[in-house]
């Protein structure tokens, strides 16, 4: 396969076990692959020098797109393709993306569908397509800070929409066990919540969390027919439902744990006192 004028950004942290996947899904028709490394501690720096032509350290932020920009900055072509490191892409998206490169585009942006791979299943109820805005000219995007917002077209940006087709989707292995994703889920809430509160957004009501959060899982499993992918599917529709619940509860949790170890205190010294009064 001809290499086309594209160069593929990733952000890397930790991702020895997915990364050589990924990249040998580009090697074989991008022109050019920057990865940005969030300073792993495992092999993966190592593997990104076996593939990439650039390998960008980079400190670890929360804000973790802000990292991918850094990458694109220094991208030598017009046309990115962004991607995570538990991604690839399959041979005929690859081509799709060459060949449609090579014709000269009139649109600024194409929606790559996404197939979700999520505890050994794919999650057909995952609103997999039309997909995410990962193909794109330089300059049509914007970098979001907030986390999971990533790259957002810019007002005016033309965008194309792919066929509803997973041999032309990015394939998306997500998590291969509840261990990863209940520590993903735990780190992703808690960084959720300290972006909403330094914007300014209040506490959530208490009345709201639990509606917000069925409404995610009635979706999820009986709108989208989770109940079609088994287990995986009835554990994915509660973890998304979880997730929302979580991210706002932990935005109560960090305005008032400062002052929480201080009422813990006044309460055991107010237990302890009756001691004194029976010494007394």
């Amino acid at each position: 396969m001809e290499r086309a004028p594209i160069t593929a950004v990733l952000i890397t942290l930790n991702e020895e076990h997915n990364l050589d996947f990924c990249l040998r899904s580009l090697r074989p028709w991008c022109d050019e692959i920057i990865v940005v490394d969030m300073l792993s501690e495992d092999r993966t720096p190592e593997i990104a020098a076996r593939y990439a032509d650039l390998v960008i350290p980079h400190e670890r932020i929360e804000a973790f797109d802000q990292a991918r920009g850094a990458g694109i900055e220094r991208a030598r072509n017009e046309w990115i393709v962004s991607l995570d490191a538990d991604e690839l892409i399959p041979p005929r998206l690859g081509a799709w993306i060459s060949d449609w490169i090579r014709q000269g585009p009139q649109h600024d942006v194409a929606l790559l569908p996404r197939v979700n791979v999520f505890l050994g299943r794919w999650i057909r109820s995952s609103n997999w397509w039309p997909g995410l805005p990962r193909l794109f000219r330089r300059g049509s995007m914007h970098i979001s800070d907030q986390l999971h917002r990533g790259l957002q077209p810019v007002s005016g940006a033309r965008i194309k929409r792919l066929p509803k087709d997973p041999r032309l989707s990015i394939w998306h292995f997500s998590y291969a066990s509840l261990d990863s994703l209940t520590h993903k889920t735990n780190r992703y809430t808690t960084i959720e919540a300290r972006q909403a509160i330094a914007r300014g957004r209040p506490s959530p009501r208490t009345w709201r969390l639990f509606p917000r959060a069925m409404r995610a899982l009635w979706s999820d499993y009986f709108m989208r027919r989770g109940y079609r992918d088994g287990m995986a599917g009835l554990t994915y529709a509660i973890n998304r439902a979880y997730y929302r619940y979580l991210s706002m509860a932990k935005r109560w949790d960090e305005r008032h744990a400062p002052d929480r170890q201080a009422s813990y205190d006044r309460m055991r010294e107010k237990i302890l006192r009756g001691y004194e009064a029976t010494e007394g």
